[in-house]
């Protein structure tokens, strides 16, 4: 008898030893394929890049040679267009999110109200994030084009008298650019507001009712002290986003005029990629580049996770 209970009791434990280890399998296959990714894409990238940085390499072994300090050396004291690009950069974000977050804020606020098919408007305002950047910037740049459509509609309704070069003068080509990037991108950040305005208690905005509050005074004393933490987060995501535009300026305007449009990204990527950049381009001087780009970024979101910490248990 003893014997049989014994059996009966181990026969459950090896099945669930056994139950246990196919979800550890399960788990392990699901995650080998973002780990490879991870090795492939980037980890093995950023080693190979910063093995090169040291090196005059154009892709001729035959031409390579050991440089040490020189290019970062250069970096820092021959290279003026290098902290242009970064300037740019900072006016493109300037331009950019203005008009990407409070759009997005307060379209995710109406969204909250009870009105008829808000669900399709959330799908159309989404759709944007799905449409590849590279056509986004083609359709743009056929729109402000000389002959495009915008010019059309401006004469038409009297407005101007001849067709504006939009991509002529460096501002008027940064404000095209800036803002199909946030027609690109703001559908995301609609989504993000609607999911914290959706946790923010009713019976808030009910007791602040009772005191009279108005609409105006529950949005600025209620909604956004409550969706602080996540407009943090929403405002640090678009700032990356910013700081990373790449493939998207090389097709609009491809740093048009005179290089004043390029993002460090787009910079990079048009400047010293192969695939993009010219022949016998000294791509190790732009690893060299990729690797202060990498340092100056961590650097940027450093310093915005400690200034937006006062964002944080706002309420």
């Amino acid at each position: 008898m003893k014997l049989n209970r014994t059996n009966k009791l181990s026969s459950p434990r090896k099945s669930l030893g056994g139950l246990n280890r196919k979800q550890t399998l399960q788990c392990y296959i699901v995650l080998a394929f973002p780990i490879l990714g991870l090795l492939v894409f980037t980890l093995y990238p950023m080693g190979w890049a910063a093995q090169k940085a040291w090196f005059y390499y154009t892709g001729a072994p035959s031409e390579t040679r050991f440089v040490g300090w020189s290019n970062f050396i250069k970096i820092f004291t021959q290279d003026s267009t290098y902290w242009q690009v970064w300037l740019n950069t900072i006016k493109f974000a300037l331009y950019k999110l203005p008009m990407e977050i409070p759009v997005a804020l307060i379209l995710a606020l109406l969204l909250q109200r009870k009105i008829a098919g808000k669900g399709l408007f959330r799908a159309i305002y989404f759709m944007p994030t799905v449409v590849s950047v590279a056509i986004i910037g083609i359709i743009f740049s056929n729109i402000f084009d000389y002959f495009g459509l915008f010019n059309a509609l401006l004469i038409k309704v009297g407005i101007i008298d001849a067709p504006i070069e939009w991509f002529a003068n460096k501002n008027t080509a940064m404000f095209v650019l800036a803002l199909g990037s946030a027609w690109c991108t703001f559908g995301t950040n609609v989504l993000y507001f609607i999911a914290a305005f959706s946790n923010v208690p009713n019976e808030l905005y009910e007791a602040a009712s009772i005191d009279g509050a108005t609409k105006l005074q529950q949005f600025f004393h209620i909604s956004l002290p409550m969706i602080s933490p996540v407009m943090s987060t929403i405002l640090l995501l678009a700032i990356n986003g910013t700081l990373h535009t790449n493939e998207y300026v090389l097709v609009t305007t491809g740093g048009a005029p005179g290089g004043s449009t390029y993002t460090v990204m787009s910079y990079l990527a048009g400047k010293f990629l192969p695939g993009f950049a010219e022949q016998s381009v000294n791509i190790g001087y732009g690893c060299a580049l990729s690797i202060v780009t990498s340092v100056i970024m961590c650097l940027i979101a450093i310093g915005y996770s400690k200034l937006s910490n006062r964002l944080k248990n706002v309420y």
